[in-house]
């Protein structure tokens, strides 16, 4: 065709699962249907690594922003968003916020709710965006629950990673178990639970060796919590190609998180071999790992979690079993090629889905911060203030 509709999508320059996400969809897309633009927005006030291996199409941008105004960031965002027909996926704060100063009438927006620390933006912003996806199936609940009156706009689509074909090596008894954390490391992520399951391991006369992959906040403060012991090592791969190197030569997944949706991470250990065992951050996550997979404890059991790695560190052959049904299952329910389809059959839609009427509604704060340097409004709000705190 002549003409292609634009597909602007909205991610992060750092390393996790929400930039794996899209760079995912983006490498499996079924055709050349739009004219992609991704745009990666870089908050430079947040410790995180960086990617290093992302190659910038000839329309993608990285976006870098501090602490600023909301409105000047809504505006230099903005600049890089056009008005041109097709559609937007969005999925964090920065790029809703643009929108709901700079209405783009000829764009369908789709927001992305990776779990529940997001659910807040759609109560926020529902009324500026046309289609809701999780692929969660508790957020997807959640999400119904909170537009009643919206059940056809909301989509339920998991997402998937790239089918290894991997054949994973049953593991001698004599051998140590290969575990490891692969998230962000943030407090939230469980992280510090990792030297207590540890030492309870140790406890138990079981030793196992650690590999605590990815960065954040809390990478340094983590380093030096597990210093005294000797089995912990830390590896910051470079591309994702190293990322599944590493994750080929452990035995489990372990995630103490609280709050997750569905990790790509899960997914990638899986599609290698990994058996995860999880907190219950979500009760969606019970259909993903079920008994055959791996195990999901109560959030915070660090007990829990140190019984499973037990159960599979003394019975080799079910750990074996498990890992096989951890590789089968990413193959027939999350092959990123499958599932990046869905995804873009979706976004193919945006003619559809696009609402015929949508409110554009600026709050007071917003319509001071967009007309600040109007004499005639600041005058009228400093007014506003001044009788508002007089009749208080």
């Amino acid at each position: 065709m002549d003409f292609k509709p634009e597909l602007i999508v909205i991610s992060q320059n750092l390393m996790g699962g929400g930039s794996s996400f899209h760079r995912n969809m983006i490498a499996n897309k079924p055709d050349d249907y739009f004219d992609i633009k991704c745009i990666y927005l870089d908050p430079l006030h947040w410790e995180a690594k960086r990617l290093e291996d992302v190659t910038l199409g000839e329309n993608d941008l990285i976006f870098k922003f501090e602490h600023e105004r909301e409105y000047d960031l809504a505006k230099r965002l903005n600049n890089h968003i056009s008005n041109k027909k097709g559609a937007l996926i969005a999925n964090l704060p920065q790029e809703l916020l643009a929108m709901s100063y700079f209405h783009k009438s000829n764009k369908t927006i789709y927001f992305i709710c990776h779990d529940k620390g997001f659910l807040h933006l759609i109560e926020k912003y529902s009324y500026l965006i046309d289609v809701f996806i999780a692929h969660n199936a508790e957020i997807y609940e959640n999400i119904k629950t909170m537009l009643p009156k919206r059940i056809n706009d909301i989509h339920f689509i998991q997402h998937g990673v790239k089918v290894q074909k991997f054949k994973k090596e049953r593991k001698d008894k004599s051998q140590k178990l290969n575990l490891v954390f692969l998230a962000r490391h943030v407090k939230l992520k469980g992280i510090y639970d990792l030297p207590i399951i540890n030492q309870k391991l140790l406890e138990k006369n079981i030793e196992v060796n650690w590999t605590i992959l990815g960065d954040g906040e809390e990478k340094e403060n983590f380093k030096n919590e597990v210093r005294s012991f000797s089995n912990f090592r830390f590896e910051t791969p470079k591309t994702d190609a190293d990322v599944l190197e590493v994750l080929k030569t452990q035995d489990l997944y372990i995630l103490p998180s609280s709050h997750d949706g569905l990790p790509v991470s899960l997914l990638e250990s899986m599609s290698v071999g990994c058996v995860p065992i999880v907190y219950n951050f979500s009760e969606g996550i019970k259909k993903v790992i079920t008994p055959e997979i791996g195990y999901v404890v109560d959030l915070h059991d660090i007990n829990g979690m140190t019984d499973k790695i037990e159960i599979l560190n003394n019975d080799r052959d079910f750990l074996f079993d498990l890992s096989k049904n951890a590789l089968q299952k990413v193959e027939e329910e999350f092959n990123i090629k499958i599932q990046a389809e869905k995804y873009f059959d979706l976004y193919k839609d945006w003619k559809n889905l696009k609402k015929t009427h949508k409110a554009k509604r600026l709050t007071l704060f917003q319509i001071e911060q967009k007309y600040q340097s109007n004499k005639i409004v600041a005058f009228s709000f400093r007014v506003y203030r001044y009788l508002k705190k007089k009749f208080k």
